[in-house]
């Protein structure tokens, strides 16, 4: 459009330098060169303006894959949730640790707190290696993921089932957080604190037991070359003594304790296998005689359960050959303590004059107000601990201890001293 204009302005400068030339030729000559200048310029083609380079437009950004496949992007109104990937199977080893746990666990429940100091000992060993254990096959992921699955809490009854742990595969406990292996692991572990508190503490008790025992002087018998008596003297069952705030304590002055192991609970069919005569003096052990016997017709399978083997008795001695220094070490008339009196006719029975004689007999098992109750038994209720009792000694010393502690509840020795 601009040119178009050019050009004419050219020409009406040129046509005014042609009128102009009347006048004056210079001032024609002028108005004409301007007029064909400016045709000129404007008759010419315009020079392209030069242009600054474009930046090239950037890249258009992808749209994320869930965002440019729509069809990818689940319908939470119809599509079902997504189920997570089901964890890999357990390896052996974490099913033979999970065995060894429980094993080690159902063990560890059933210990009875009984037994000799190694034995106690070896049992607390076996607790905390346990705890130990659990604690490493915790941290295991294949191990925890066995202990999750298998793991199950029932609120009614306050306990987790768990296979294989325990006799019946109950732990009792409660829930106290939101993870169930925390649960279960603080559960586990606070039964075999439990029980291993309750082996220390019977530990302590068996250790002083023994103690006592080391301090008791041992009287060997010297077998008699005699034979059984052709007869034997008149035997009638004694009453049981009562001991009551009446009984003078100087008339237990000095008593002794009466213990067998036997082959069968008959006098008059069974034989005794394992003898113990325990001397007291002024309520402490000071003296005991034992003797294991070789039993005409042989163990029988009730002397065995009782601990008497055949490696005890196969060299030992006939009771009649051991009833003389039994007769001379009972030769006081000392009252005589058993935990069941009935038990003084085995020795009547193979002949025993000491065991005839007229003297006060205690009943244990009687005083203590169990009839029922072993000896065992007694002790754990009076003493809340229940010694080692593999052999006649230590029943003896168990059951005068029993007589002790009933003596002193009864006549309070104690306060008196």
């Amino acid at each position: 459009m601009r040119s178009v204009k050019g050009i004419i302005i050219g020409f009406l400068l040129i046509l005014l330098g042609f009128a102009a030339a009347q006048y004056s030729l210079i001032a024609a000559g002028i108005l004409s060169a301007g007029g064909l200048a400016a045709v000129v310029v404007s008759a010419l083609p315009k020079r392209a303006e030069k242009q600054e380079p474009q930046a090239a437009p950037a890249a258009p950004v992808p749209a994320p894959a869930e965002l440019s496949a729509p069809e990818l992007l689940p319908d939470i109104l119809t599509d079902p949730p997504v189920q997570p990937k089901m964890p890999p199977l357990p390896q052996p080893e974490a099913e033979a640790l999970y065995k060894t746990l429980a094993d080690a666990y159902t063990r560890i429940d059933a210990l009875s707190c009984r037994g000799p100091a190694w034995m106690l000992e070896r049992d607390i060993r076996l607790c905390k290696a346990f705890c130990a254990r659990w604690d490493s096959a915790k941290a295991d992921a294949q191990t925890a993921a066995i202990l999750r699955e298998k793991a199950r809490f029932v609120e009614y009854s306050n306990e987790f089932l768990l296979p294989g742990f325990g006799r019946h595969g109950r732990i009792p406990s409660r829930r106290t957080s939101g993870d169930l292996l925390e649960d279960l692991s603080a559960a586990v572990l606070k039964q075999t604190a439990r029980q291993q508190t309750a082996l220390e503490a019977a530990l302590r008790a068996q250790k002083w037991f023994e103690g006592v025992k080391k301090q008791i002087r041992h009287i060997q018998p010297e077998p008699a070359d005699v034979s059984a008596p052709a007869s034997r003297p008149e035997y009638t069952p004694p009453d049981a003594t009562p001991l009551t705030r009446k009984t003078a304590p100087e008339s237990l002055e000095t008593f002794y304790v009466l213990a067998f192991k036997t082959t069968g609970k008959s006098p008059s069919r069974d034989e005794i296998a394992q003898a113990a005569v325990l001397k007291f003096r002024r309520f402490a052990p000071e003296s005991v005689l034992t003797a294991c016997v070789s039993s005409e017709n042989g163990l029988t399978k009730y002397a065995r359960e009782a601990g008497v083997t055949e490696r005890m008795t196969q060299d030992a001695p006939k009771l009649a050959q051991l009833l003389p220094a039994i007769d001379a070490y009972l030769d006081e008339q000392a009252p005589l303590v058993l935990f069941r009196a009935d038990d003084l006719a085995f020795l009547a029975a193979a002949g025993s004059e000491a065991i005839c004689a007229k003297r006060p007999v205690y009943d244990v098992r009687t005083l203590t107000g169990y009839r029922t109750a072993s000896l065992a038994d007694a002790c754990g209720a009076m003493f809340e601990f229940v010694p080692e009792l593999g052999s006649a000694e230590d029943e003896a010393l168990a059951c005068g201890l029993l007589f002790c502690g009933l003596a002193d509840r009864t006549l309070h020795l104690t306060a008196k001293r």
